[in-house]
């Protein structure tokens, strides 16, 4: 009897001992691979009167369909090198101000609180505002609220399905997204009124109408698909909130699709074309980066393995 409680003591402890040495390694390969993660310089560059920075106006977090909590979203952001990310929750505002806070805590990217203002009719990304939009209200009447805030209203992925809805109202949008992740699909839609030509059809159309609207490229950042991967070069005075509603207000910003097609106001593209600006951005491989990223890969790897 004794022996054998003896033997499950000692079996006991060396579970202890081996979950210890586990958790040892996990902790290693978590905080060796953070010291590892080079921060790229995201210092605005100068192009003519301007500061050119790159922005991502939608992001989401675990307050409704997203992975990243509002704490996570300043820290990817920096760490992909964007100068300027807005969380545009569903219908919400304050998982924005959490991000906002917590950015401003770390001297993290700035930060704009948004919202999705989310219908079945039209998505439509609400920035610069301090009350929560009525999803419930009519297009026309949310998009004065947006102004009545003193925010801009940005059409959200503006499929042919929306067209309808949008148009008797395009007077009062700021701009609208000409790049998205549907584009990643090349000529496939992702669904009935789905495909990334209308976005930039969208915007072709209203300046052949003579209302031209801001390009915005954004990621729509839910989970898989990286922050930033697609974005908004803007072309500033300043990097502060009203810094950057002005820029969208006055059109200066310039959108890459793919095939390096841009658009926006040709004066700004030119700006980009003639001197481009550095892409801070990492190269996305499995490869390490250092020996100490190597050494904390495999230590996290077979940490978690314990």
């Amino acid at each position: 009897m004794s022996a054998a409680r003896t033997s499950a003591d000692t079996s006991g402890l060396r579970l202890t001992r081996a979950g210890l040495v586990s958790l040892a390694l996990f902790a290693f390969g978590v905080i060796g691979g953070s010291l590892a993660d080079e921060i790229p310089d995201a210092t605005p560059e100068v192009r003519g009167d301007y500061l050119v920075v790159r922005g991502d106006f939608h992001v989401h977090t675990r307050f409704s369909d997203g992975f990243l909590s509002p704490f996570d979203v300043p820290l990817v952001a920096r760490r992909e090198g964007l100068q300027v990310v807005a969380v545009t929750e569903h219908n919400i505002l304050f998982p924005g101000r959490m991000a906002k806070w917590f950015s401003e805590l770390i001297g993290g990217p700035l930060v704009m609180v948004g919202e999705e203002i989310t219908t079945g009719r039209h998505h439509v990304i609400a920035l610069g505002i301090d009350e929560v939009v009525d999803w419930a209200l009519p297009i026309k009447e949310t998009l004065q609220n947006v102004r009545d805030q003193g925010g801009i209203a940005i059409a959200a992925h503006p499929g042919k399905v929306y067209w309808k809805h949008y148009e008797p109202v395009r007077h009062l949008l700021d701009a609208s997204e000409v790049m998205h992740p549907i584009a990643l699909l090349g000529d496939r839609p992702s669904g009935p009124g789905w495909h990334w030509t209308d976005f930039t059809g969208f915007w072709e159309k209203a300046r052949e109408d003579g209302h031209e609207l801001a390009a915005i490229g954004s990621s729509d950042f839910h989970f898989f698909r990286a922050m930033g991967a697609l974005h908004t070069h803007l072309f500033v005075t300043e990097v502060t909130d009203e810094g950057v509603l002005e820029a969208i207000r006055e059109r200066r910003t310039v959108v890459m699709d793919l095939e390096g097609n841009a658009y926006g106001k040709p004066e700004f593209i030119k700006l980009l074309r003639d001197n481009p600006v550095a892409d801070p951005r990492k190269e996305r491989a499995y490869s390490y980066e250092s020996g100490l990223d190597w050494v904390a890969r495999y230590a996290g790897f077979f940490g978690l393995l314990g």
